[in-house]
């Protein structure tokens, strides 16, 4: 069963009358599968989800081709040699033609000046994802940014066609797989020739704008994210409306607002600091107060303080002036302990398998084990007095 594909002939058409060839329930999903005689619906397939909307008032969840056989998933069935109408959500198409179209620029402009490929790519509703084979550094990427916005003002034609084998021949183009013949090309002069089988825009000034989200190095490559058209607007939009609410909440003007936070960031590390040297001095006071080593083995504190370093600190030094074990225990009983035991004269490690069974979730070696517990002090201390360390 072929089916006509409208898309490649008009990427702008949104309804169309069809044929159903074939509507069969799919099992287990509720939905029901329409095979056409054509369709303007674009089907999953490269790396960019299908094209929405209604066909024959049915709603079109999906759109898939296996074997050459374009399904149209459907919230309801069809009748079996009926005409209906298709409508496409134009909305979606013409988001994803901006989205796609940006992405072969981009890649283009990669692959020239670096000769790398473009080895993954997926298109959804909110990002495309680009993976390239090899580095490409944050100063790169921005100039090449850059160079395709120019592009994309210059508003250049685009075209897409299937070559003949002869032409195709001597054709250079990027593409994912060895292929000779049926292939797809899109082309914009000067930027990019790629084989590809999705709609896209008639120019370039149809993208509007190309902006990059994120970057990262991904397996030995790089992987970024980018948003075109009415996507990058309304990034522009939620970016703008935070910094306002932050150069608000700063009483700063929102050009200022970076030095402003980092400001705020280095005070808050200026307080964490002093902070914890409170408490690193509060629990040595506490150590002090402490039973005498001549009068007890063990010695156990109990803090709310949560820097593991002066935690670690004070076990050291109680672990110098007390024969047993000296524990500290951050937290509370209603949230629980975190913890951390030394000792110079007993083999903590030997003892792992008796804290663990009296509910201790730690590890650690011969002279310090640290971990966390849900017991209460109370359980806590009751545990260690029953024993004779």
């Amino acid at each position: 069963m072929n089916t006509e594909e409208i898309y490649y002939q008009d990427t702008h058409r949104t309804e169309f009358d069809a044929s159903v060839l074939s509507c069969i329930p799919e099992e287990k999903k509720g939905a029901f599968l329409a095979v056409l005689d054509r369709t303007a619906f674009f089907p999953e397939q490269g790396g960019q989800r299908s094209d929405l909307g209604e066909l024959g008032g049915a709603k079109v969840l999906d759109v898939r081709t296996r074997g050459g056989i374009i399904t149209h998933v459907l919230d309801r069935p069809l009748t079996e040699g009926s005409r209906v109408t298709g409508i496409v959500d134009w909305e979606r198409r013409f988001d994803f033609m901006q989205q796609h179209t940006g992405e072969h620029m981009f890649s283009g402009r990669v692959h020239a000046r670096f000769g790398y490929d473009n080895v993954g790519f997926r298109l959804s509703e909110e990002l495309t994802q680009l993976d390239f084979s090899g580095p490409v550094s944050r100063e790169a990427l921005a100039e090449i940014e850059e160079e395709v916005n120019e592009a994309i003002w210059k508003d250049i034609p685009v075209t897409a066609g299937f070559p003949e084998p002869a032409v195709l021949r001597h054709l250079e183009y990027r593409s994912k797989l060895d292929l000779t013949e049926g292939v797809r090309i899109v082309e914009i002069p000067g930027i990019d020739r790629c084989a590809c089988c999705a709609p896209h825009v008639d120019s370039t000034g149809q993208v509007g704008l190309l902006k990059i989200v994120s970057a990262m190095n991904y397996k030995g490559g790089t992987r970024l994210y980018i948003v075109c058209g009415k996507r990058a607007l309304k990034d522009y939009g939620k970016l703008k409306e935070s910094v306002q609410g932050i150069s608000v909440l700063l009483s700063a003007k929102q050009e200022e607002v970076f030095d402003a936070v980092s400001a705020l960031k280095k005070k808050d590390q200026e307080n964490l600091s002093r902070l914890v040297r409170i408490e690193a001095e509060l629990l040595h006071l506490q150590a002090e107060a402490l039973p005498s080593p001549e009068t007890a083995r063990n010695a156990f504190l109990f803090t709310a303080c949560p820097d593991q370093n002066v935690l670690r600190r004070e076990v050291n030094s109680l672990m110098e002036r007390y024969e047993g074990i000296a524990g500290v225990f951050s937290g509370t009983d209603g949230e629980g302990y975190r913890f951390v035991l030394g000792s110079r004269n007993i083999d903590l490690k030997e003892l792992l398998p008796f804290l663990r069974s009296g509910g201790f979730k730690c590890g650690g070696g011969k002279e310090q084990v640290q971990g966390s517990t849900a017991l209460s002090e109370a359980d806590i201390r009751a545990l260690f007095a029953g024993q004779n360390f």
